[in-house]
């Protein structure tokens, strides 16, 4: 595409890598040692690396998990918290895919496959949700229900979106959102702050439907009330003290719509030479130089842009400009410039064409 440079587009664009990305699984343990056998056996080949994150557990976790899996990343964790386990263990990951899941069997790994092709079909960042169609929990008590759509329904007030979950450890998402996340949580309220900085940052978000198991062994480290308190004050912070990844959010569409303004220009301008050329050119060039210009035209109107007033154009251009501007070609094939009805022109700045 004239003047779409690939390091534009990159950013807005699903990254181009390998056919198969490495995948890397974060794994945050604390005495795990009698779930790991059954979730380690449930990880698919797809996975190429598992990282576990150590809360200094005392019985056999991290021994065990080396004996099951020779090749396994190991992370001794520094501080306290899921979520600073989580970031520690984002921080050791090499893949372009990031997946977290649970350690005590109540996020199934036999599910990683769906979220993976969530992401290659598109999605920055997804998450996986109990309250879709296709999901469901056998692990939650009325009260954690009736707080977590409390919950729900708060972000989808303050930050929009259309969340069915929101406290849910099962996510996946591609590295390079990480510096956009920008995640600096400790404790179990980092899955609702990745979940809303992800629509703040104005990722593409895909839920996943996911099925919550009891957990295999042990007793659960989560405290419904207490947790429950830090998620909701983590909401109001977001809300009220961080304006700055909605300033990111802001930049990135002023870039992203710089840039479609940028190719649609240059599309304009090589239609205005194609019309220059068309008395002197043949029939047949004139239709290779058009079917060219259209399939440009096309190209742009379907590309993802990671940008709101990008894809309100594309979609107001490829219903109701797409006709005008092949008849408008057409019009210099059949020399006939009378024949086809002005261009209106963008609703940017750009030169006009020639008539």
């Amino acid at each position: 595409m004239a003047k779409m440079t690939t390091a534009l587009v990159s950013r807005f664009v699903s990254p181009q890598v390998r056919q198969k990305p490495l995948v890397s699984l974060i794994v945050p343990t604390l005495n795990e040692e009698r779930n790991l056998p059954q979730l380690f056996a449930s990880i698919p080949d797809m996975v190429d690396e598992v990282v576990l994150v150590d809360g200094r557990s005392t019985d056999r976790t991290v021994a065990l998990a080396k004996e099951l899996r020779p090749d396994i990343v190991v992370v001794h964790q520094k501080g306290k918290g899921k979520g600073n386990a989580l970031r520690q263990g984002f921080e050791a990951a090499s893949g372009e895919i990031i997946v977290m899941i649970d350690a005590d069997g109540s996020t199934n790994p036999a599910e990683i496959p769906n979220f993976v092709g969530a992401l290659l079909a598109g999605a920055d960042f997804a998450k996986g949700s109990r309250f879709m169609q296709g999901g469901g929990t056998s692990d939650m008590e009325p009260h954690r229900y009736l707080g977590n759509q409390f919950f729900v329904w708060t972000v989808r007030l303050l930050f929009g979106g259309k969340y069915t979950d929101l406290c849910y450890g099962y996510n996946a998402f591609w590295t390079w959102t990480l510096p956009l996340l920008n995640l600096n949580g400790d404790g179990f309220e980092i899955e609702t702050m990745m979940n809303v900085r992800a629509l703040q940052a104005g990722l593409r978000v895909a839920e996943v439907p996911s099925f919550e198991n009891r957990r295999f062994m042990g007793l659960s480290n989560l405290n419904a009330f207490r947790d429950g308190f830090r998620v909701l004050g983590t909401i109001f912070k977001e809300w009220l003290n961080n304006p700055g990844l909605r300033a990111v959010k802001k930049h990135e569409n002023s870039v992203a719509q710089e840039t479609f303004e940028e190719a649609f220009h240059a599309l304009l301008e090589d239609t205005n030479e194609f019309v220059k050329m068309s008395h002197q050119l043949p029939n047949d060039r004139l239709k290779h130089l058009a079917a060219k210009l259209l399939v440009r035209f096309d190209a742009l109107m379907s590309t993802e842009m990671n940008c709101a007033v990008c894809h309100e154009l594309q979609t107001r251009y490829a219903e109701h400009y797409r006709d005008i501007y092949a008849n408008y070609l057409l019009s210099y094939i059949q020399k006939d410039k009378g024949g086809a009805a002005p261009l209106p022109q963008p609703v940017f700045q750009t030169a006009p064409l020639s008539r």
